[in-house]
């Protein structure tokens, strides 16, 4: 159902996206809904559920439904045997139950991503001669960190600096050429999907990782992964996109194993003469600076 809808989330009004992203957040509701039920709840004409499922692909409204059931029950079999599983006692310390929701996260990933998308993402990353990464607010933190791992592996790669008055000037040179890789979760940075439509524009490819189908990088996006954010704190987890950069990562390290060591080579010979980390003493280097006599 995600990859049905990014294939036609261009084709959507604003409306019918709005329309959709309830369905989605309201999915074991919404598949019992009459349209005309649907449309009150949404505050739009039962004219537009329809033309939503018409817009998708479907017949009408019924076969749309149809395709959310079965959506529906692929998905209550998975997470339902998740949540079955990290169900703890109702005295549950906030540390478990802080924990299981991570885990929950990070174990939905496969799910919510294809592997002919990972793949394809993992290898479009591998072949860019140049990588520009955009990440702002919290996000910036997971672009710093893909930055820093696609430098190992030897890719030219900039990392655009969320200063807001010379962002443009940062990207006057974009060429399309540069592979794009935006980052983005709720709530989204407007200034990040400002710069992926700008690189839509220059016709650079973009790879977006954001939390789903209806963020606001997907029309975009050439390849979109996602990965969950869910959680109990003030601020959203980042460990599931976290595991999503790092998979990436060492899927292009392991798929091009000759060339990511050549890289690690050029890397090490560089630290070691430059002295960039604390070398292991020597074995006969004495514990103190005083001699004993």
């Amino acid at each position: 159902m995600e990859e049905l809808l990014k294939k036609k989330s261009p084709k959507l009004t604003p409306t019918q996206k709005r329309v959709f992203k309830y369905i989605f957040n309201h999915l074991e509701e919404a598949i019992f809904l009459t349209s005309s039920t649907l449309a009150k709840k949404t505050g739009v004409s039962e004219a537009t559920i329809v033309r939503l499922a018409q817009a998708l692909g479907f017949e009408g409204f019924p076969d749309f439904q149809r395709s959310l059931r079965t959506h529906f029950q692929e998905r209550v079999t998975t997470i339902s045997r998740l949540e079955k599983t990290l169900q703890g006692p109702a005295d549950t310390t906030p540390f478990i139950k802080f924990l299981n929701m991570e885990i929950k996260n990070v174990s939905i990933l496969a799910d919510e991503n294809p592997v002919e998308t990972f793949e394809a993402a993992v290898a479009q990353l591998w072949k860019a001669k140049k990588i520009l990464v955009v990440g702002m607010r919290s996000a910036y933190s997971l672009a710093v960190y893909l930055k820093f791992g696609l430098r190992f592996l030897g890719k030219e790669v900039t990392l655009l600096e969320p200063a807001q008055w010379d962002i443009w000037d940062q990207l006057v040179t974009l060429k399309p050429q540069t592979f794009v890789v935006a980052i983005s979760f709720p709530r989204y940075a407007r200034m990040t999907t400002n710069v992926v439509a700008y690189a839509r524009e220059k016709q650079c490819k973009i790879l977006s990782i954001t939390d789903s189908i209806v963020s606001p990088l997907t029309p975009y996006s050439d390849l979109t992964l996602f990965a969950p954010c869910q959680s109990y704190s003030y601020m959203d987890s980042f460990t599931a996109p976290m595991s999503l950069i790092h998979m990436l990562l060492t899927a292009m390290s392991l798929k091009w194993p000759e060339k990511a060591i050549q890289a690690f080579k050029k890397l090490e010979g560089i630290w070691d003469e430059r002295n960039v980390y604390y070398s292991p003493p020597a074995e006969n280097t004495p514990n103190s600076t005083i001699d004993s006599e």
